[in-house]
């Protein structure tokens, strides 16, 4: 009998520690649960903050290229406008050069004019001495 009882003893021991351990299973079940709960919301809260950051930086994206444009469309209105200052510059700077090119022409025409009549005129006097003389020139003169 005392072996029933040791027995009987020995089963309820064994009750007692599968009760136990099936409550320890439950609680960790419950425990296991909660952090699968846990990391779905950590998850999904992952998630939204990578959508935020896409729009975030799509939204940087759309101002740098809008700031781009507006650099680029300033930068292109300057050099026109470089250019027809330029342009403008270089026509004044044509008609200076074209009118003072003009006056030196007249000038050198007039001293090429005078020249010539300079040298007519030693051409008639070189004549007339050779073939009057001088005597008879100063003659005349006075």
């Amino acid at each position: 009998m005392e072996k029933v009882n040791d027995l009987r003893v020995d089963v309820e021991v064994l009750k007692r520690d599968v009760d136990m351990l099936s409550k320890l299973c439950e609680k960790m079940d419950k425990i296991i649960e909660k952090l699968v709960d846990h990391q779905d919301v950590i998850i999904n809260q992952i998630y939204q903050d990578m959508d935020r950051r896409k729009d975030d930086t799509n939204q940087d994206v759309k101002e740098l290229h809008s700031r781009i444009t507006t650099v680029s469309r300033d930068l292109s209105e300057k050099v026109d406008n470089t250019e027809t200052k330029i342009m403008n510059e270089i026509k004044a700077l044509s008609v200076q050069i074209s009118i003072h090119n003009k006056k030196e022409d007249d000038d050198i025409a007039k001293l090429l004019k005078w020249k010539w009549t300079i040298m007519g005129g030693i051409i008639v006097i070189s004549w007339l001495t050779s073939h009057i003389g001088f005597d008879t020139i100063l003659k005349l003169i006075k």
